[in-house]
């Protein structure tokens, strides 16, 4: 292109942005695009990576205050679409606005590349990990039609009070996906997608042959994992009787961000043992 024409272009194409995430998930994928020193306000639940923690909180996923993202004069707002209300109140006082979905390991890597996009980023080196991770789990010659009829349980949350509801995964979710991917089946056949609540009683009908549970000290308070465990081993199923019960920390494993490749590898793995 001429030089003249590159100095008629509108200034804003070259300009930097001033972006607010209201989601961990896409606060990270923005630092990892290159993009976090154009982050003016996050998700209070965002905590990586550690140069996030220093950057202005706006409230929940829901609940963001509107006062503080107007004060932070931003050029964009990133949030998810099952939060539709909120993008939309800030989207009708003239911010400009991206939504996503990021239930599906396709929809999250397609939030990658859309947001990528926006920000004049490369979306390879994020999304190029995720397929290596799938066609990893796909080769892997312990998993498949070795685990066929195998019915596997994933709970959010650790608890020591067994007559607590728990969230688990449904459907249409990344970790059925996983779980599916590894050539088990999600122990959950009812109709509800995302997370459902299910009881002491439905576990046990239920009866999963491993059970992985997904435990965050930052949400769930802190928990003697072991204790934890002996109490799960008492519970008359499957995956307590063939020692199948597994505590997952890491604080990644629920956020759906491009590191959902080292997800997809970890759960497998578990899977897999």
């Amino acid at each position: 292109m001429p030089l003249i024409l590159l100095l008629l272009l509108p200034l804003y194409v070259f300009a930097s942005e001033r972006i607010i995430t209201l989601a961990p998930s896409l606060s990270e994928i923005v630092y990892a695009l290159g993009k976090g020193d154009e982050l003016v306000g996050v998700s209070e639940f965002s905590s990586w990576p550690e140069e996030v923690k220093e950057i202005t909180k706006v409230g929940g996923y829901s609940n963001p205050s509107l006062e503080r993202v107007l004060s932070l004069n931003p050029t964009l707002v990133i949030g998810q679409g099952k939060y539709a209300h909120t993008i939309s109140q800030i989207k009708e006082l003239g911010v400009k606005t991206l939504s996503f979905e990021l239930d599906t390991i396709e929809n999250i890597k397609s939030a990658i590349r859309k947001i990528a996009d926006e920000l004049h980023s490369d979306a390879s080196p994020l999304i190029n990990p995720i397929n290596e991770a799938l066609k990893q789990v796909k080769e892997d010659k312990r998993l498949g039609s070795a685990l066929k009829g195998k019915k596997v349980l994933i709970i959010y949350g650790l608890s020591l009070d067994m007559n607590r509801g728990m969230y688990i995964a449904g459907h249409h979710i990344f970790y059925e996906e996983i779980i599916e991917l590894a050539g088990a089946q999600n122990a959950f056949q009812g109709e509800f997608p995302g997370q459902p609540v299910i009881h002491y009683e439905a576990l046990l009908q239920l009866n999963p042959d491993i059970v992985i549970l997904i435990h965050q000290e930052g949400t769930d308070g802190k928990i003697d994992t072991e204790k934890a465990k002996a109490l799960w081993y008492t519970i008359p199923i499957n995956a307590s009787k063939n020692r199948r019960i597994h505590i997952m920390q890491k604080s990644y494993l629920s956020i759906p961000s491009h590191r959902i490749a080292k997800t997809i590898r970890e759960i497998a793995e578990v899977i897999a043992q």
